[in-house]
């Protein structure tokens, strides 16, 4: 009785799930479909979210380790150039227990469809090492269309207690999707 519960649940999803993306298989081909031909990639009052895998060389009690795991992140881009962002993120799959905000400075370049860009900011830890953070660092990003871009940045994240015995590394690589 159980299992053909389910099946009928499995059945309607996907049913369900046919239905709507035959309606929005174009907003999705859109998202995804590459476009050379766009005049401006990056606009003025963007709103995007970020999509990441993350590599640190501390753990989350700031010892010396390999650590991969991944987060989220979103941006507001005033101008084409400056914008600001707040994210988080994990290295083990638990809530995360950080969150950071940045301002953002990139320098586009449409013809290529590239944005080197550069961000500083601060956050805050709020679980097994409790302190205040500081960042700086740099990234690419590079846009396939005004939609979706795929990113890769490093920062610098220095810890405000002196005895969490040193600063940290941390490299994020992702997708970038925009609203």
């Amino acid at each position: 009785m159980r299992f053909k519960k389910l099946l009928v649940i499995a059945a309607l999803g996907l049913g369900t799930l046919n239905t709507f993306a035959a309606e929005s298989s174009t907003y999705w081909n859109d998202r995804f479909r590459y476009d050379r031909e766009s005049a401006t990639l990056y606009n003025a009052n963007e709103l995007t979210l970020d999509l990441f895998g993350t590599y640190a060389d501390r753990n989350r009690f700031n010892a010396p380790s390999d650590n991969f795991g991944g987060g989220a992140g979103i941006n507001y881009f005033f101008t084409r150039n400056i914008g600001v962002s707040a994210d988080s993120y994990l290295e083990e799959w638990k809530w995360p227990y950080r969150v950071n905000g940045s301002l953002i400075l990139r320098l586009p370049i449409d013809k290529y469809g590239l944005a080197p860009y550069i961000f500083g900011g601060g956050g805050r830890e709020f679980k097994y090492a409790p302190q205040w953070t500081a960042h700086v660092g740099g990234g690419l990003e590079i846009r396939l269309n005004q939609h979706t871009g795929i990113f890769a940045d490093g920062r610098r994240v220095f810890n405000d207690k002196a005895k969490s015995s040193g600063d940290t590394a941390l490299v994020r690589f992702g997708v970038r999707l925009g609203f």
